[in-house]
């Protein structure tokens, strides 16, 4: 990555070939570097050869981070496929898309045209291997047996930038000690197994597809509110990784990422989300039980999964709040809320007892 300040209150950084998790410090003290004043922030995706949902991750915390110091961010030089990566994963709500060289005159004074011509130079082939198809709503093809399947057919999908509350970053994580285990065998014990890893409150049905882009993982979970139906789309799925987002109605407005890590003992084993309360009634949901509820679920999900290995591990987490804001633009998402929408629907079902463990 190289920074290049123009101005007193402009810059743009050039990306290297890939963007994910793994970059995150080496941007964080690029961006260090720029002057601590309102301007624009230009990032050239000409050169990327590949985005993982852990690099999306990073634009999203990028584009919190620019909310902070008052910066407009620009992204330059995405292809069509990238584009619509940006809108699916609603990143284009924290940045404005430049396609044009000659925009940039408008964004930094002094710019000449040699140095526009060589940010434009295109070598990166932007290949979107593990990402969804794109589509502006949700299409349920399949509803697995046994699920309500409630509030997730025809909803748009929406990202950490498009919820209510502040966002939070929470990571899960566990060492998985053995020197035969792969990281690949164990993203894939989690894709295979990952109904039968909830706690007895929660469960998901995949669809015959399994985890993989573009597939929709239904959800009936017992809440501390009540019943909640909704589901989650399969945003991007690699060999090491996999992304769940959330559609309109769903308690949280984001993503969650579950990855492993090759160590020389072991795997390192992670689920880390990114969101915001959806609307001001899961803020408040949140902020009662809704927190603690949801931090239960991944805990139980990680050490469902140690059990399952005949391992031993200890399940640690850390949590950030990346954004304190509330978007009150973001209100209207309440017109979607699965809490609500389920209980006509699920009444009866309050009276029966839940669903046994597996």
């Amino acid at each position: 990555m190289e920074i290049t300040t123009i101005g007193n209150s402009g810059g743009i950084l050039k990306l290297g070939r890939i963007l994910s998790a793994e970059q995150e410090a080496e941007m964080k003290s690029k961006l260090e570097t720029f002057p601590p004043r309102p301007g624009t922030l230009a990032i050239n995706f000409n050169p990327l050869d590949y985005l993982t949902s852990g690099g999306a991750s990073l634009l999203v915390k990028t584009a919190a981070w620019a909310r902070r110091r008052r910066l407009k961010l620009l992204a330059l030089g995405l292809g069509a496929r990238y584009r619509e990566i940006f809108s699916l994963t609603g990143l284009d709500a924290g940045y404005t898309i430049v396609t044009e060289p000659k925009e940039l005159f408008g964004y930094f004074l002094g710019i000449t045209a040699p140095q526009i011509d060589t940010l434009w130079q295109k070598y990166g082939r932007q290949l979107d291997t593990g990402w969804s198809p794109a589509f502006f709503r949700l299409r349920m093809r399949e509803k697995p047996t046994g699920a309500m399947g409630l509030n997730v057919d025809k909803r748009r999908v929406i990202g950490p930038l498009a919820g209510f509350g502040p966002m939070w970053e929470k990571t899960y994580f566990v060492k998985l000690s053995s020197p035969t285990l792969q990281a690949y065998d164990v993203i894939e014990i989690m894709k295979q197994h990952f109904p039968q890893f909830q706690p007895p409150e929660n469960t998901f049905y995949p669809t015959s597809a399994g985890i993989n882009p573009g597939e929709i993982v239904l959800i009936d979970s017992h809440t501390p509110g009540g019943i909640v139906s909704t589901g989650v789309l399969v945003l991007y799925a690699d060999a090491l990784s996999f992304t769940l987002m959330t559609p309109q109605g769903h308690p949280e407005a984001g993503w969650v990422t579950f990855s492993a890590t090759q160590l020389p003992d072991g795997v390192y084993m992670q689920i880390q989300g990114l969101a915001r309360a959806a609307d001001p009634f899961y803020e408040m949901a949140f902020r009662l039980a809704g927190s603690k509820y949801q931090e239960t679920i991944w805990k139980t999900v990680l050490a469902s999964l140690v059990k399952h290995l005949n391992l031993e591990g200890e399940v640690k987490m850390r949590k950030d709040c990346l954004a304190t804001n509330y978007q009150w633009g973001q209100t209207g998402n309440f017109w979607y809320n699965a809490q609500i929408r389920s209980l006509p629907h699920n009444i009866p079902r309050l009276f029966k007892s839940k669903k046994p463990a597996t």
